[in-house]
């Protein structure tokens, strides 16, 4: 029901949110594809992490990884940081130093269930580790209530969380978790309109002007996008997010 939303969260403002950057243009979670998305006009930016064999992290959203070089495919955390910075790669720390330019961008950062299984907490320590200090515009991301628990132990400002269901966003666990945002699969979705929660919602992937709108008219407060360029050249998408 249109004006639901802003009715429950009077301060939210709509965003676009550009999966890994502007990949379309750039090659993905690189500062070249960030900084394209930020050109484009993009609020916020999400990026997946892996760990190198030292446990570096680096924005990158594949678990197996091909040399440029034509290697054989390796397990990413079987690389060192040496072999990784010879790649069209950018390291955690890297994002962390360009972010701190260009503040007025949210960003979220995701970090897999095989990485938190090899990892365990260390995993989620080294990132909070490098979030800047007072800074709210970083949200661990990950589909793991214990590991955002304790992220925000850890000084984290903001969490959120992936469900495969909007079923699972009412359970008993996530909502004495109270993460800040909820991301859901858009075909995940059963029901007419998003229930309200302790949240905000974010959709994915969403790629024409057409679906944007018509999530947020469904309750979606955000909304993840792999093609930030088609939309932010729609008129449709501009009037309801207000770019």
């Amino acid at each position: 029901m249109p004006g639901t939303i802003t009715s429950v969260y009077p301060d939210s403002t709509p965003m676009l949110i550009a999966h890994r950057g502007d990949k379309i243009r750039q090659p993905e979670n690189t500062i070249a594809a960030f900084e394209a998305a930020h050109g484009l006009g993009a609020c916020a930016i999400q990026t997946e992490i892996q760990f190198s064999a030292e446990g570096t992290p680096w924005c990158c959203g594949d678990d197996v990884l091909q040399l440029s070089s034509g290697d054989g495919k390796r397990p990413f955390h079987q690389f060192s940081d040496r072999e990784l910075s010879r790649q069209p790669l950018t390291t955690f720390s890297h994002l962390v130093d360009w972010a701190r330019r260009h503040r007025h961008l949210d960003w979220f950062v995701e970090v897999d269930a095989k990485s938190l299984s090899r990892m365990g907490e260390r995993a989620v320590a080294s990132l909070a580790e490098q979030f800047p200090e007072e800074c709210e515009s970083f949200a661990l991301l990950s589909r793991d209530c214990h590991s955002l628990r304790l992220a925000r132990s850890l000084g984290c400002h903001q969490v959120a969380l992936k469900v495969l269901s909007v079923a699972q966003s009412l359970c008993a666990e996530v909502v004495t978790l109270a993460p800040d945002y909820v991301f859901i699969r858009n075909h995940r979705v059963d029901c007419e309109e998003l229930p309200p929660g302790p949240w905000q919602w974010v959709v994915y992937e969403i790629n024409s002007a057409e679906e944007a709108v018509r999530w947020r008219d469904r309750g979606a407060h955000h909304i993840l996008t792999g093609n930030l360029p088609l939309l932010m050249r729609s008129r449709e998408a501009s009037d309801v997010y207000g770019f």
